[in-house]
């Protein structure tokens, strides 16, 4: 059965018409109706934007113009009344649609222009651009295109964008609104890129609100709370309304509003430097803390000791006592900055509450919300005539949050006296790594120095106060075994020890029995064996920088080497891959230590020198001197001072530093971060 559906109708053809070559067709519906009052307006808005609706014309018949309008009747008077005018003559074109069938010309005669030829907004939006341009005035618009004059004054503003964004609006690319988002950017160039990223088909809508909204202030700035609207203008700060209303107003003057922030919470610095802190102001809070000052690290409550939970219940009180009394402030008052400074000082006395070795030093202020501004207390570790003498109890070796204190108490810790100018950080780390893998293996085969270290480092750290921290010690005990990154041992120093390891690895799994059985199946000889192989894989005591000396462990390394008569050149002298990190000039240094003089060494290139150093070197069973810990330290009046997890002290803080800006991190980030920060509400 054939299909009987009707076929769609042809759609018509857009033709450009003369002016002269157009007449009005008698089968338009108001044929003898003359030109209306509303023409001359009309034709003003014709001269400035063009036919923006294009009429639709039927081929002339015999008497007719080439071109009959069957719609658009009063946009022909318009035109007419321009030719007259002057402004256009009879070779204006005018954009029209061709109706060539009776089905289309009927419906071009019967049907309203909204259903035949609706008005895309980008259109709209392209006609007010080019009225405003023929310098016609917002209440002409909105009579000529029906529009209330603040539409008008909205839809203006949208002309102005880059095309490429009404063509993607056109296109469906792109909303209304986010084309208004678009107006707002002020950089065409910028408008026509992020607008060709929707034609292409991968818009994100985010990152234009992103662009848009980038370091922008409104009236709900956090600042603003504090300053207010009238001591803003004071300043000679502007305001400007969103044109579209979706934005709060804007301050076009963030700098007059900074400077007005500044200046309300001078009364607060002002206080705050009085109780001895120093202070620093800032647009908003970073991770890093004042030079001198540190972070206060997280407090778990169940690790404080009585008197630190009773002191820290103390003051959350009185800071819930002034909160509760400041509920009703309105911090644009005159008198708030100073009503607040007690909160702030209250803030600071709770985030100090549970310190023992450190006190409250610094604040850094930042606008936020509620009040208007917020503070991040950092911490100065006490003068040494400070600190609280140590008790006898275990709780008194933790410190605010159950870690280990950074001081320790009872052991001397002589300063090292290391060589290391000229040295680049990798030929330090790289000498003090091969170093280290020598004492491994000479302390690996002497049990009874083994045996020493291993109780000397667990009597160091349970029955003294210690700060128990790794990098001040040479053995590690935290049952790390040694290893620089991905690098391959060196095989015939602690690559042998691992070896060893690796064997009796094999063996215990062949038992079938459990670790602490198995060993105790062991003979003496083979359970002390095992004890220095295990001791000696634990040490470390690689630097990875110049400047990062560890004078504690190097002082232990010594030590170590001393008793186990260390000798690396017995086990190994320099290979290939220690020397190439050396320069040209430090290799021919070794060779005068090895005593070869040999004129050629100096002519040859990098790698053949590296060559010959480590074949003279292995004729001669040598190594270099600087990997030997057992050199003398000296021991200086003020060496000899605790050392933990903290080889530096800390830099004093400048009380009179101004409250200018914030500062960057602390130079040693191996530094314990120091107290949670206290935020005004």
């Amino acid at each position: 059965m054939t299909d009987q559906s009707p076929a769609s109708p042809a759609a018509m053809t857009r033709i450009q018409v003369r002016l002269g070559d157009l007449g009005l067709a008698k089968e338009n519906l108001r044929f003898h109706e003359p030109a209306d009052d509303g023409v001359p307006q009309l034709a003003d808005t014709l001269l400035a934007a063009g036919v923006v609706i294009p009429p639709i014309v039927r081929p002339g018949r015999k008497g007719e113009a080439p071109f009959m309008a069957l719609d658009g009747r009063r946009r022909r008077f318009g035109l007419i009344l321009l030719r007259e005018r002057g402004d256009i003559d009879d070779d204006y074109p005018i954009d029209c649609l061709l109706a060539e069938t009776p089905a289309q010309q009927a419906a071009a005669i019967v049907l309203p222009n909204t259903e035949h030829a609706p008005v895309h907004i980008a259109d709209v939006i392209t006609a007010i651009g080019k009225l405003r341009k023929a310098r016609m005035d917002t209440q002409a618009i909105s009579t000529a295109l029906g529009y209330a004059e603040l539409e008008i004054k909205r839809l203006e503003a949208l002309a102005a964008v880059h095309p490429t964004v009404l063509k993607a609006l056109r296109q469906g690319r792109l909303t209304l609104k986010q084309v208004r988002l678009f107006a707002r950017l002020p950089d065409k160039k910028q408008q026509a890129e992020i607008a060709q990223t929707a034609l292409d088909g991968y818009f994100q809508d985010y990152q234009l609100r992103a662009v848009v909204e980038h370091d922008r202030a409104t009236v709900e700035d956090d600042r603003f709370t504090l300053v207010g609207m009238d001591r803003y203008l004071a300043a000679g700060g502007r305001v400007a309304s969103d044109l579209f209303g979706e934005y709060p107003d804007f301050l076009l003057d963030p700098e007059v509003l900074q400077g007005a922030w500044r200046e309300r919470v001078q009364p607060i610095v002002e206080h705050l430097k009085a109780e001895g802190l120093a202070v620093y102001l800032a647009r908003e809070a970073g991770y890093s803390a004042p030079d001198g000052f540190f972070r206060l690290a997280h407090v778990w409550e169940r690790d404080l000791d009585e008197v630190q939970k009773t002191a820290l219940a103390e003051a959350r009180y009185a800071v819930t006592q002034l909160e509760s009394a400041l509920q009703d402030l309105d911090p644009s008052t005159d008198e708030a900055p100073i009503q607040l400074a007690p909160l702030v000082s209250a803030y600071g006395v709770a985030a100090g509450a549970v310190l023992t070795r450190s006190k409250i030093g610094a604040v850094l202020l930042t606008p936020s919300d509620g009040h208007g501004l917020a503070a991040t207390f950092y911490s100065v570790p006490l003068p040494i005539e400070e600190l609280p003498e140590e008790d006898e109890s275990e709780d008194d070796t933790l410190s605010a949050g159950g870690r280990p204190s950074a001081v320790t108490q009872d052991v001397e810790v002589p300063r090292a006296d290391v060589e290391v100018e000229g040295a680049s950080h990798v030929l330090h780390e790289t000498r003090t790594d091969v170093a280290t893998r020598g004492l491994i293996r000479d302390l690996a085969d002497d049990p009874s120095a083994a045996l020493t270290v291993l109780v000397a480092q667990l009597f160091k750290q349970l029955a003294l106060h210690s700060s128990g921290a790794l990098d001040g010690s040479a053995s590690q005990i935290a049952a790390t075994r040694y290893q620089r990154g991905s690098q391959a041992p060196i095989a015939a120093l602690d690559g042998e020890v691992r070896h060893r390891l690796d064997a009796r690895r094999e063996a215990y799994r062949a038992s079938g029995l459990r670790p602490i059985t198995w060993v105790e199946t062991l003979p003496h000889g083979e359970k002390m064996a095992l004890m220095a192989e295990l001791t000696a894989v634990s040490l470390n005591m690689r630097e990875a920088r110049t400047s990062l000396l560890r004078h504690g462990a190097r002082a232990e390394a010594a030590e170590i080497a001393a008793l186990c008569g260390a000798d690396i050149s017995a086990h190994w002298t320099p290979d290939e891959a220690y020397l190439s990190v050396h320069s040209k000039a430090q290799l021919l240094v070794l060779l005068e230590e090895l005593g070869v003089e040999d004129d050629r060494a100096k002519t040859l290139k990098k790698d053949a020198l590296v060559t010959f150093v480590a074949e003279a070197a292995a004729e001669r069973q040598w190594a270099p001197a600087v990997l030997s810990w057992d050199r003398p330290a000296a021991l200086g009046d003020d060496d000899g001072e605790a050392e933990g997890a903290m080889e530096d002290e800390a830099p004093s803080p400048d009380e009179t530093d101004e409250p200018e800006a914030p500062v960057g991190e602390p130079e040693d980030d191996s530094e314990p971060a120091v107290v949670a920060d206290a935020i005004a509400a």
